[in-house]
């Protein structure tokens, strides 16, 4: 036997058949990769992460899955989850350092000093109480702080009541990446039809990992083989390796591109539909309220202080104003209410809403509306005779910013309201906004011209109730609701009480229009803009859409879904609607009801 024959026998092989020279070489170094694995634990490496699950006031922690025992709790101490600081370090086999000349301790970047009542987190010097507690003798930090100062993840669910931790050691020498996986639920699907995705991506050691798509749609309306490519990048900057599955689409009818997104867009979404102005228009019943509407709105850019609008209601009343600051200096909108007559009037302020200080104008329209539609009764007061009082004062309007204000009342008996728009000195003058020298002073305010642009005036129907019947809609048809054109939705007709001229009231911006839609099962509806720029809210049953979520509806192509009404256990056989036209923003627009077609029932394609 020679001497590698010997070295064999030594390391265990004497026992073995005789073999290549190749499987001699495998199975040495599979022995050496054993040895090393072997090393570098019992020299403490520690590559992976640790999780800790905590329980509130539990003597057991869960480290990685498995249970260990603590000589201290964690506790909830003034609603922050704080642990023991020393049983922490234990756990994530963390040195405790002691601070030399005191009885500090130190754990990453947090120092403290539970004689001093001081603490130290990331060089910056707090109080004990800020990031920990002494209870008992043991001495406890906010999970929070540890978060700070190791790089902890955290968190809390009150519900289970338990502090969730993960520390992930530093990996300066062994980087690891992240690790992209995904699924699809089939691997043959029909154009039009979803593609159900399952991701289980994952950083080895726990950092939070960001998706990165390419070949990625929710359905293919094109025939032929498609590539879905995931890449993932954790919170170290690293990336994985791209993982790849191909699919194949099927040249077979499932959903066309508008009732895919019917079916299945959320709320809010916009979808392509070029052919909304060609749907049949509907007709709809109609009844307006003869509830009068005070809209001051002209001159819409206000250059000096004065009266820009006035009239005297009885019962109920909506009053509205839009207007910019066109004063060089700082200016306020103040609306007062007077009684005019010989015995006391109540007043009740029923709901209001208003944006000031802005000179975005989406923001005017949008946020005072839905301000105005979601509040509540404000209050009420009683008016002496000739007793006037302010009913609303908006914030300083720098120079160009604008204000968009919404009130619905009602008086028991004949009550003057006006609006003026004050610089600030003088408004400042007033000492007493109801004292009678104040409204003296007012009243001697100039009259400001309307811009003949804008209108000003009071309108008869505040309130317009439509009324729909989609039961002649068939699957895959649209029809369309015209709000705001002043044809086929008339303007409101009004007058200026101070100049006595006549107006209409175009696009009836202001006006409240509840719409009833009858058997509305099985259909969606969608908003599309069509004079401009649009951003406003909708109620449907009971819950607000804002409309949109977020910047301008612009293209009267691109409608956007505000309500869906397919199936469910909820699906309602009607919607109630509540729309008031936005200030700020152009009309008209259209009110899309649409009723998708099914699925098509062809063959169903291969599953994985």
């Amino acid at each position: 036997m020679g001497a590698a024959d010997g070295m064999l026998e030594a390391l265990g092989f004497a026992m073995l058949e005789p073999v290549g020279l190749r499987r001699l070489l495998q199975l040495f170094l599979l022995l050496a990769f054993t040895l090393a694995l072997s090393s570098a634990s019992s020299a403490g490496v520690h590559l992976a992460a640790r999780q800790l699950v905590w329980p509130l006031e539990s003597g057991t922690v869960f480290i990685n899955g498995s249970p260990s025992a603590v000589l201290a709790p964690a506790r909830l101490m003034e609603g922050r989850a704080m642990l023991p600081l020393r049983e922490l370090a234990r756990l994530l086999e963390l040195p405790l350092e002691a601070v030399g000349g005191s009885d500090g301790v130190r754990l990453g970047e947090l120092e403290v000093y539970p004689s001093l009542k001081l603490a130290r987190l990331k060089g910056k010097q707090l109080e004990l109480k800020e990031v920990g507690a002494l209870e008992g003798g043991v001495l406890y930090v906010a999970a929070r702080s540890l978060e700070a100062a190791l790089g902890l993840r955290v968190s809390f669910d009150p519900t289970q009541r338990l502090v969730s931790l993960t520390y992930c050691p530093s990996l300066a020498d062994t980087p690891r990446l992240p690790v992209a996986r995904f699924a699809t639920d089939k691997l043959e699907y029909r154009l039009g039809e979803p593609v159900q995705i399952t991701d289980y991506s994952y950083d080895p050691d726990g950092l939070p990992i960001y998706a990165r798509w390419s070949g990625r749609e929710e359905a293919y309306f094109t025939p032929g083989p498609k590539t879905l490519t995931l890449t993932v990048s954790n919170s170290a900057g690293r990336t994985s390796q791209p993982y790849s599955v191909q699919i194949q689409v099927l040249d077979q009818p499932y959903l066309s591109p508008r009732d895919y997104a019917l079916r299945y867009f959320p709320v809010g979404r916009t979808f392509p539909d070029a052919s909304v102005v060609s749907y049949p228009v509907l007709t709809p019943e109609r009844q307006d309220d003869p509830i009068p509407l005070l809209l001051s709105n002209s001159p819409e850019k206000v250059s000096t202080s004065g009266l820009l609008y006035e009239d005297t209601v009885q019962g109920l009343a909506r009053l509205m104003a839009y207007h910019t600051n066109g004063l060089g200096v700082p200016a306020r909108l103040l609306l007062v209410a007077a009684n005019m007559g010989n015995s006391p009037q109540t007043v009740r302020l029923l709901r209001q809403g208003s944006i000031a200080s802005t000179s975005v104008v989406a923001l005017l329209g949008q946020v005072s509306l839905l301000d105005f539609l979601t509040s509540k009764p404000v209050g009420q007061f009683v008016l002496e005779a000739g007793q006037a009082v302010p009913l609303y004062i908006s914030s300083q309007l720098a120079p160009g910013e604008g204000l968009s204000f919404k009130l619905d009342l009602e008086a028991t008996g004949a009550v003057q309201l006006s609006f003026y728009l004050l610089e600030e000195p003088l408004f400042s003058s007033f000492s007493n906004l109801s004292a009678p020298a104040t409204l003296d002073a007012l009243r001697a305010l100039p009259v400001l011209a309307p811009d003949g642009v804008h209108a000003r005036g009071t309108f008869l129907g505040a309130v317009r109730r439509l009324r729909l019947d989609l039961s002649g809609l068939e699957p895959g048809a649209a029809r369309r609701l015209v709000l705001g054109d002043n044809l086929l939705d008339p303007a409101l007709e009004g007058r200026d009480a101070i100049s006595g001229n006549a107006y209409r009231l175009s696009g009836n911006y202001g006006v409240t229009y509840l719409i009833r839609v009858e058997n509305a099962a099985g259909t969606v509806g969608a908003f599309a803009p069509r004079g401009g720029m649009y951003s406003g809210a909708i109620r449907v049953n009971g819950v607000y859409v804002a409309l949109p979520q977020s910047g301008v509806l612009l293209r009267g192509d691109l409608p956007m879904i505000f309500y869906r009404n397919l199936d469910g256990p909820f699906l309602s056989p009607r919607m109630e609607l509540e729309f008031v036209p936005a200030a700020g923003s152009f009309l008209p627009v259209n009110l899309v009801f649409y009723k998708p077609l099914l699925p098509d029932a062809g063959s169903v394609a291969k599953r994985p």
